[in-house]
């Protein structure tokens, strides 16, 4: 009996030892530094380091006029209940992006005739399931440039702050030396912030994490031609708002086959807004090369 009793006893004390300490084995504390003047820290797991790592180079390897830099401080393995609240990961929202996707030609010049059908964006189809949720996508996206589309480059950086105002920079470039057809894209840019915007937002779908939407008002644009908005105009400074959605589907390299993060926005037609119930059908363009992180991960 005395044995049972000094076995309880122990068993007991293992248990509140363990309750006492919070493993942070794994979290990283992360400082992310832009060239856009933003700079903010962070605690996060090894996924979305990971994430952030990929999206990171992926505005370096195919650039849209911002790049940003990680600095990493290992947490601490142990955190003692009543120390630093470092053991879980820190909760201010942010997207950060980067990569390449592929427009229809149409978008760019709206009298374009892919197969004799003027002007006419590829219509949207039922395809891939992931997550087990459908997504819609246009029936050309592949993984090289073609007469029917083009390249377009983006960078994101959006946050929100612990009063819920939101800060960042959401970037397109559409590379030079690309055709449609016969017809030569010259290169384009525009610039645009949230905070520019008196409509600018940031915002996670609370129906389903993995997706995000956002608003923001171009402050800058340069290159050989007008930026297109998706709807047969141009983009103009301090004066037009670029909406986008996206899904973050994951890292690559760790997504099933076939499945990229996607988007939707400007130069394609962009309708999605952070006010319910988020306008538009859901983003259903691949970011064929790239990474979108969302933190909180979904």
């Amino acid at each position: 009996m005395r044995r049972a009793v000094l076995a309880c006893a122990i068993a007991v004390g293992l248990v509140a030892g363990m309750a006492r300490s919070t493993s942070a084995i794994g979290l990283t504390q992360v400082t992310l530094s832009c060239d856009d003047g933003t700079t903010s820290t962070t605690v996060v797991d090894t996924d979305t380091l990971t994430g952030l790592t990929q999206s990171v180079q992926a505005m370096i390897d195919y650039p849209a006029g911002l790049t940003c830099a990680l600095a990493q401080v290992p947490v601490p393995g142990i955190v003692r209940i009543g120390g630093l609240a470092l053991a879980s990961p820190g909760q201010s929202p942010f997207i950060v992006g980067g990569g390449r996707w592929l427009v229809p030609c149409a978008a760019i010049f709206p009298d374009f005739c892919p197969g004799g059908l003027c002007g006419a964006l590829p219509a949207p189809v039922v395809a891939r399931a992931p997550g087990g949720q459908m997504s819609l996508r246009p029936l050309n996206p592949t993984s090289a440039q073609t007469g029917d589309t083009i390249w377009v480059n983006i960078a994101v950086n959006f946050h929100q702050r612990d009063d819920l105002s939101f800060y960042g920079t959401l970037n397109e470039t559409i590379p030079a030396n690309q055709f449609c057809g016969t017809r030569q894209v010259g290169e384009t840019h525009f610039t645009s912030k949230p905070e520019a915007s008196t409509t600018g937002c940031f915002m996670r779908d609370p129906f389903d994490q993995t997706k995000a939407y956002t608003t923001s008002r171009v402050t800058q644009t340069s290159g050989q031609q007008r930026f297109p908005n998706g709807f047969g105009g141009f983009l103009t400074e301090n004066v037009s708002d670029v909406q986008f959605s996206f899904i973050d589907n994951g890292n690559p390299g760790q997504q099933p086959p076939g499945v990229n993060d996607m988007l939707k926005g400007p130069p394609a037609p962009g309708d999605s807004t952070c006010d319910p119930p988020f306008q538009g059908i859901a983003p259903y363009y691949d970011l064929v090369h790239g990474n979108i992180t969302l933190h909180p991960k979904p």
